[in-house]
């Protein structure tokens, strides 16, 4: 066995396997930085996976399903907003139950439009992107530089959220909101807007990562597909504090155990494949683990925000 080869092939793969996670922990980023917990990042990932799978499977156009995608998430999203910050409800309970419905109603509709018999049905993957010059570097060539579309985007996505968060007036007025949002009011930041705003794109984002899973890895829907990405990626912004661009190597680097577990079972290694399975979810508990404590969350992170009248 190549040695080279195999290493090269395990992190080209890990990145793919970790983009869907960088996109939804990205998300989560924005929203708990403005106090809002996202625990339902689960069930928005789900959503956007089977909607971009609906729509790209009538259309055939995968610009239009990654779009749907990321309107699927969110809408999901707005259930979340709406039962969190405008009913005030708990927003773990909410969470939860999003996630529980979002699993059953994309279930139950995927069935209602294809039949039993559509677990069958797929799409052709997205082809990847070969940077011209970079794509030919040995041997990080192919692991950084051809990627498909939606990689390139992430990096992008990651710079313009931390430069948004750390950098610019809107994202201090965000990151006020997560530590004390009274203050924030009181200095006239529209608190209940800001989170709104937060919780939808991390929503929007969320549905990428799920459009991912079918555009570029899967080509098909499966019943629970996100396959606990989302509660990896709520692992990956608490493990990185809340910073967009260390949620997205962290991402990549539980994607890397993903590959590489993939590769141990192709390569015929003697061992029982479910322990394979397990490996990124232990690599999650055992970061948090190693490296939760002593994090510091946003201090009105779950905390349901009363505006107070004048």
């Amino acid at each position: 066995m190549d040695v080279m080869a195999f290493i090269s092939s395990m992190l080209a793969a890990g990145i793919r396997m970790g983009i869907p996670i960088a996109f939804a922990g990205i998300g989560v980023v924005i929203a708990e930085k403005s106090g809002v917990l996202n625990i339902g990042c689960e069930g928005e990932m789900l959503t956007g996976s089977f909607v971009t799978f609906v729509v790209v499977y009538f259309t055939h156009s995968y610009f239009l399903g990654i779009l749907a995608g990321g309107a699927g998430g969110l809408l999901t999203a707005m259930i979340i907003s709406f039962l969190s910050i405008t009913r005030k409800q708990d927003q773990s309970v909410v969470g939860i139950v999003v996630n529980i419905f979002a699993a059953g109603f994309t279930s139950f509709i995927y069935r209602v439009i294809f039949g039993t018999s559509g677990s069958g049905l797929s799409i052709d993957v997205m082809s990847t992107i070969k940077i011209p010059v970079l794509g030919d570097i040995p041997f990080i060539g192919n692991i950084f530089f051809n990627q498909t579309i939606l990689y390139y985007a992430l990096i992008v996505v990651a710079v313009v959220c931390w430069f948004v968060l750390m950098k610019l007036k809107a994202g201090l007025q965000l990151r006020a909101i997560g530590e004390n949002p009274r203050a924030a009011q009181a200095c006239g930041i529209n608190v209940i807007l800001y989170r709104h705003i937060a919780v939808m794109l991390a929503g929007f984002l969320s549905g990428i990562g799920g459009a991912y899973l079918v555009v570029a890895t899967m080509g098909s829907f499966v019943e629970e597909m996100s396959a606990g990405r989302g509660f990896i990626a709520m692992a990956v912004s608490t493990l990185c504090h809340w910073n967009p661009i260390l949620a997205l190597i962290a991402s990549f680097v539980f994607g890397i155990a993903q590959g590489l577990q993939m590769r141990m079972q192709a390569y015929g290694i003697n061992i029982p494949y479910q322990f394979l399975l397990m490996l990124p979810y232990v690599l999650t508990i055992v970061s948090m683990v190693l490296f939760g404590r002593g994090v510091r969350a946003p201090k009105a992170l779950g905390t349901v925000y009363e505006k107070e009248g004048r």
